[in-house]
């Protein structure tokens, strides 16, 4: 049986005309690929940048896949850059 390890982060993201940004995130494998441990997708926290265009997640990954084979077990990464465009107080009401 071969495993891999998936470890690493999202650092941030730049260069984007509009600040207040989050990462959407997943990990697509095939059907040979079975998760041990972690999880597939998930999503940043949202970051306004106030000095510069940078927006820093630091958001870690840590997955674990086995496969009983290698033959058709490719699998791609994905990454969605979203925009936060309303604000919203502490408690969930709209500003």
């Amino acid at each position: 049986m071969a495993e891999v390890h998936v470890i690493g982060q999202i650092i941030g993201a730049s260069g984007f005309s509009e600040s207040s940004l989050f990462c959407k995130w997943g990990i697509h494998t095939g059907a040979a690929w079975k998760l041990l441990s972690g999880v597939r997708e998930g999503q940043t926290q949202v970051d306004t940048p106030q000095i510069g265009d940078m927006a820093y997640w630091s958001h870690p990954i840590d997955l674990h896949f086995a496969t009983k084979g290698l033959q058709a077990a490719g699998g791609t990464v994905h990454l969605e850059i979203g925009l936060l465009l309303r604000n919203f107080d502490r408690y969930g009401v709209e500003c």
